[in-house]
C-alpha cells in the first residue's frame, strides 16, 4: 500500500487539513500531486492515504494529520477526510514517522510504502481474557457504510497463494517448484479445501464455515506468534484434507513455541451470534478428551515451521511445557469492544472452562456473516474462472 506524506512548514496548510471533517483539495501543487498519486494507485489499493507533516521552525516540533483522499465525481474534486488518533498514529508509526527527520524546505512530496505482507490486522488485549483482532486503518462508521471493505481484507488473505500453500498443502520452500507446478498445487489446494468449486461453492454447508474459521485463524495467530516467539511450528489441520465435505476431527489445529516451552491448541468457530459461538467451541474442546491429554508425540513431524514453512522437520517437544487453549471466533452479533466483553465475562461456560484452562481469546466480527458468505462466494467463482483460463 502507498501513501502520500506532504511535508510543510507553513502552518496554514497544515491547520487546513487537521480539523476533524471532510475538505476538499483546493491549493493547485496539492491537487497535481494528489491527483498523480490517485490515478496510479487507486486501482489497486481500496486506501489511500494523505499525511501531512508540520515542523515548526521555531520550536522544532512535528505534528501529524492522517486523511483519506476520496475523488468525487460529481464536483471533479479530491477531498480529504481526517482519521481518528489512532488510525493516525498507526500509521505514522509503520511508516516511522515519528522517528524520521525532517527537512527545511516549504513544500515537500514523497510516496511511501507499507509493505503488502504486513498484517491489515492489529491486535489488542485490553484485558485478560479477550483478545479483539482490529482492521488497522479503518473506522466502525466506514465498515458499517462499507461492509466489503472488510469483506475484501478477508479473502485476499484466503486467496493468497503463499497463504493457501502454508496453510493447506504439502510444500515445501527448498523444493525447486516450477511456476506451473505452484499454481497447480494452489488451485489443487483450494478444491480440496472446498474453496472453490466447479459446481460453485456451497455457502450453506457447515463444513466450508468452519474451514473459512480455521484458514482465517491460521494466518492471522501465526501474524500474532510472530512477535511473541523465534521458534513456532504449526500444524494446521487442513494440510490432511483430501475432500471438501469432509472435516477433520479433534483440535483445528496446534501451535508450539520451542523457546517459550508453550503448547497451543487451537479451536476456531464461525456463527452468527457470539454467545453460541463460545458455546460451541468449549463444547469442542471438551469433546476432544479435555485438549490437554491429547497425544501429539506422533504428529511432531508434521508440524510446519512457519518462518521457514518445512514440513517433516524431526523436532522435539519439551516434557514440561504448559499447555494452552485458544479459542478463535467470527461472528456478526456483536462488535463493539465493551458489548463482546459484556457477552464474554457473562459466558457461563466460558468462565468455569477457564478455570481449569489457560484460555486466549479472539474475537474477529464479521459484520454480517450473511452478507460475507455471499461475497466470498462471488470471490471463489472469479478465482476459479481466473485459474482455469490460466
Amino acid at each position: 500500500m502507498k501513501v502520500l506524506v506532504h511535508y510543510t512548514t507553513q502552518k496554514s496548510i497544515f491547520n487546513y487539513f487537521s480539523k476533524v471533517e471532510t475538505v476538499d483539495i483546493e491549493v493547485y501543487e496539492q491537487i497535481v500531486q494528489i491527483s498523480e498519486y490517485y490515478n496510479k494507485n487507486s486501482r489497486s489499493q481500496n486506501l489511500l492515504f494523505f499525511i501531512v507533516c508540520y515542523y515548526d521552525l521555531d520550536s522544532c516540533k512535528r505534528d501529524y494529520t492522517v486523511g483519506k483522499i476520496v475523488y468525487k465525481k460529481d464536483t471533479n474534486k479530491y477531498s480529504f477526510t481526517s482519521v481518528n488518533s489512532e488510525i493516525c498514529n498507526v500509521v505514522c508509526s509503520i511508516l516511522g514517522l515519528y522517528e524520521s527527520n525532517t527537512y527545511d524546505n516549504d513544500v515537500y512530496y514523497r510516496v511511501f510504502i507499507i509493505d503488502d505482507n504486513d498484517m491489515m490486522f492489529l491486535n489488542k488485549k485490553d484485558c485478560e481474557d479477550l483478545n479483539k483482532i482490529k482492521l488497522k486503518f479503518f473506522s466502525w462508521e466506514e465498515l458499517l457504510t462499507s461492509n466489503e471493505l472488510l469483506f475484501n481484507e478477508i479473502v485476499k488473505l484466503v486467496f493468497n497463494k503463499e497463504n493457501v500453500l502454508k496453510i493447506a498443502s504439502t510444500y515445501k520452500p527448498n523444493l525447486n517448484y516450477s511456476s506451473e507446478l505452484l499454481q497447480k498445487k494452489y488451485k489443487d489446494a483450494l478444491n480440496t479445501i472446498g474453496f472453490i468449486s466447479k459446481d460453485g461453492i456451497n455457502i450453506e454447508f457447515k463444513t466450508l464455515h468452519g474451514d473459512i474459521g480455521e484458514f482465517v485463524m491460521h494466518i492471522m495467530l501465526s501474524k500474532f506468534f510472530s512477535e511473541k516467539s523465534k521458534e513456532k511450528y504449526i500444524y494446521p489441520k487442513l494440510v490432511f484434507k483430501s475432500n471438501p465435505k469432509m472435516p477433520i476431527y479433534g483440535n483445528d489445529g496446534t501451535i508450539y513455541l520451542k523457546d517459550k516451552k508453550e503448547l497451543y491448541y487451537l479451536e476456531a468457530k464461525f456463527y452468527s451470534n457470539l454467545n453460541q459461538a463460545i458455546n460451541k467451541a468449549i463444547g469442542s474442546l471438551k469433546e476432544h478428551n479435555e485438549v490437554s491429554h491429547e497425544n501429539i508425540s506422533h504428529k511432531i513431524e508434521l508440524f510446519r515451521n512457519i518462518k521457514t514453512d518445512m514440513l517433516d522437520e524431526i523436532i522435539e517437544i519439551d516434557e514440561d511445557i504448559s499447555e494452552n487453549l485458544i479459542i478463535f471466533l467470527m461472528c456478526d452479533s456483536h462488535m463493539k469492544y465493551n458489548e463482546v466483553l459484556k457477552v464474554v465475562s457473562e459466558n457461563k461456560n466460558f468462565s468455569d472452562f477457564k478455570k481449569d484452562y489457560n484460555i486466549v481469546l479472539f474475537v474477529l466480527p464479521i459484520l454480517s456473516k450473511r452478507d460475507f458468505l455471499n461475497y466470498f462466494q462471488e470471490c471463489s467463482k472469479k478465482e476459479r474462472e481466473e485459474l482455469i483460463g490460466k
